[in-house]
């Protein structure tokens, strides 16, 4: 006998709420996903730029103390 859901409710593989859902999901993980990579990104750059800073600054500096010694 052929079973019918009378509720609309009900989850299931075939349900437009069950479709909804993943689509739902697959939206939040993406954006979530995304904005892990951008961070990621963000900190090693600013790490980067912070050990360029640093070696620009000890050349300098050395280059400072070599110009007073000469």
């Amino acid at each position: 006998m052929k079973t019918t859901y009378t509720n609309t409710i009900e989850r299931g593989i075939l349900t437009s709420n069950y479709k909804r859902e993943i689509r739902e999901n697959i939206a939040n993980s993406r954006r979530t996903t995304l904005y892990k990579m951008k961070s990621i990104i963000d900190r090693h750059h600013e790490k980067v730029q912070s050990q360029t800073g640093t070696i620009l600054q000890v050349s300098l500096f050395a280059f400072a103390i070599i110009m007073i010694a000469f």
